[in-house]
């Protein structure tokens, strides 16, 4: 472990590089923040898009991998949904999720109330419920429930695999300790480390979410109705964030060869992450392939039948006349 925050309950070795407010507790991946203001009450859209498309943790911020995604919740009928379970908030890994469940002042009481404007007062159910599922299938765009006319990102969980429904401050405890038990550095790539340098520093955010303009161009542009959350019109707007995205799409060394360019860091690292990975995540894997699909018929739509189109054209065409003189 790599030492003890708030109430001495011990950080994880994964949360080490989180920077810490003035109490101590870690400021995770999805809270907006600049060098002089940080807002827990808040979760930054571009934030989420950054985590879903790189597939990375609400907590902590570094990947996944082959660990399962956890949602944090308060309502077990969440555990029985055959659809699937969707929530505003990004998943997180499991000791990050039972991290959470100690020291923050919300999920670690059953007397928090909800502070923002739009829920002030609103008391949380008593006990915890922790869904871990195998990987992120959706990424939605939802009517905030809580800011009317305007739109947040959602993340649809698929294979819900294992549970923890903690009662109580002894129970999460437990499972706590248990999870440090296990508890060891996540061992990084230089792209993967790159990302994290970027994510999680207070920095001033410009246009309100590092990393989110890089997001679009490795594939998040193709995101059904992406443009309609929250904020998101500054990347919709640009039609360059699309091109270098289709780009990345139909030329496996334009992402490599754009990332050398004198570009901005988060660009540069997004692209650089992206030429380098054997394997995508499952989200961004079905946006990219989905684009190929529709962006390779336009360009042939707009080029006009290749040379071996044509030729099968020519001989079905002859044999036709063969048959009609026969």
């Amino acid at each position: 472990m790599s030492g003890t925050g708030p109430a001495g309950v011990p950080i994880p070795q994964r949360c080490a590089h989180l920077p810490t407010d003035s109490r101590g507790y870690p400021i995770i991946a999805t809270v907006g923040r600049d060098e002089d203001t940080i807002d827990f009450g808040t979760v930054s859209e571009y934030r989420k898009l950054v985590l879903a498309t790189f597939d990375l943790c609400g907590v902590c911020g570094l990947p996944f991998g082959e660990e399962l995604r956890w949602q944090v919740g308060f309502r077990p009928e969440a555990l029985e949904a055959t659809g699937g379970i969707e929530a505003a908030e990004a998943p997180v890994h499991e000791i990050c999720a039972l991290y959470s469940a100690q020291v923050c002042p919300f999920v670690s009481s059953p007397y928090a109330r909800l502070g923002d404007e739009y829920r002030k007062g609103a008391r949380r159910p008593e006990q915890v419920i922790l869904a871990g599922s195998t990987r992120t299938e959706q990424l939605c765009v939802r009517p905030s429930p809580w800011q009317p006319g305007t739109k947040i990102l959602t993340f649809r969980m698929a294979d819900l695999t294992r549970s923890h429904v903690l009662h109580d401050a002894e129970q999460a405890r437990a499972a706590y300790t248990e999870a440090l038990a296990d508890d060891t550095p996540l061992a990084l790539d230089t792209q993967q480390e790159q990302l994290t340098a970027l994510l999680c520093p207070l920095t001033q955010e410009e246009n309100g979410g590092l990393l989110a303009g890089a997001a679009w161009c490795v594939g998040a542009a193709f995101c059904p109705d992406l443009g309609a959350v929250l904020g998101m019109d500054v990347f919709a707007r640009d039609s360059r964030y699309r091109q270098v995205a289709e780009q990345t799409v139909l030329d496996a060394g334009f992402a490599d060869a754009y990332a050398g360019t004198k570009r901005d860091a988060s660009l540069q690292a997004g692209l650089r992450w992206l030429s380098t990975r054997t394997e995508l995540p499952e989200l961004l894997k079905h946006w990219r392939r989905s684009a190929r699909g529709r962006l390779v018929r336009t360009a042939r739509k707009d080029n006009g039948p290749s040379q071996e189109q044509r030729r099968k054209s020519a001989r079905r065409k002859q044999k036709a006349a063969r048959r009609r003189n026969r």
